[in-house]
């Protein structure tokens, strides 16, 4: 265990000093690692950043359920509370015509203007939560006969499309994450297949002198392993500028629409499958490129 130990510890750090003797060629490769592994590993974010606003957000699945001009507070609250016993509804938010303007006043920046109008033409609207978004329809032709709703407004089509939306980029990021990682085992394989042209003649001389396909093979394994972890740390880095650069103009954008929002940096989890993943995409790619060769020196 102690000697084999010492040839894998020996053909790690022989692996390191080659890329480190080739400066140029070794960044330009990890470079290229980091580039196809940042591009789905950023979608992928983006993808988790926005999940994350969506759970700031007022839910998209309320229901509105406009009341009949001068409908009193307590005709109101007594609806309120009958609606909110039924099993399909999860809760019903009583706006008041008062608060509904004030509301309004704020989002439109009206304040002055609307405090002029001496009679409020806002009626009692119940903003409904339905326990599941998937019969929306029925509870809102239910609700709209009930006596005393004027409306029930709910738009169906803002769900559709968030859906439709985080479907496409989820799939999409799949998509480029097995593209991006054929791409980097490519390279890699690409990389070791100019080394081993490079060191032809070393490994038929030590071909000849025994040394078994394993401890040919070594190296060049470890080449690649280092080739996709630096690639994967790389990309890392690149995401984690990103993120610095775009977070001040995100907060800002967030800030318009009255909500605080900072994006969040890839958590552990991800960038150990950011790096691990890249290390064992680099090991794929230079282990059938020396496999094809060391089939083709045994022939």
């Amino acid at each position: 265990m102690r000697a084999w130990a010492r040839r894998h510890a020996f053909s790690l750090l022989s692996s390191l000093g080659t890329m480190v003797r080739q400066p140029i060629a070794s960044a330009m490769t990890v470079m290229v690692l980091a580039v196809a592994l940042c591009l789905p590993a950023g979608l992928w974010l983006t993808l988790d950043n926005a999940s994350r606003v969506g759970q700031d957000w007022e839910r998209l699945d309320t229901l509105s359920v406009f009341l009949d001009e001068g409908v009193e507070e307590s005709v109101a609250m007594r609806l309120s509370s009958r609606l909110s016993a039924w099993a399909e509804i999860a809760a019903v938010d009583p706006i008041s015509p008062g608060e509904g303007l004030a509301e309004l006043s704020g989002q439109m920046g009206l304040g002055e203007a609307l405090e002029a109008i001496e009679d409020n033409p806002l009626p009692w609207v119940l903003e409904i939560t339905p326990v599941s978004a998937g019969d929306l329809p029925a509870l809102a032709e239910r609700l709209d006969m009930e006596d005393g709703v004027d409306a029930v407004i709910v738009d169906l089509q803002w769900l559709e499309r968030l859906a439709a939306m985080v479907d496409v980029i989820r799939m999409l990021t799949l998509v480029l994450a097995v593209l991006f990682a054929a791409a980097v085992a490519f390279v890699v394989g690409n990389t070791i297949r100019m080394d081993i042209h490079n060191r032809r003649e070393e490994i038929e001389v030590m071909a000849l002198v025994g040394a078994t396909a394993g401890f040919i093979r070594r190296p060049f394994l470890y080449s690649g392993l280092w080739f996709g972890l630096a690639g994967g740390g790389l990309a890392w880095v690149i995401l984690v500028a990103a993120v610095l650069m775009l977070g001040g103009p995100v907060a800002a954008l967030g800030e318009t629409y009255g909500t605080t929002f900072e994006l969040q940096m890839p958590s552990r989890e991800a960038v150990a499958l950011l790096v691990l993943g890249g290390g064992a995409l680099g090991l794929l790619g230079s282990w059938i490129v020396v496999n094809q060769y060391l089939r083709r020196l045994g022939s």
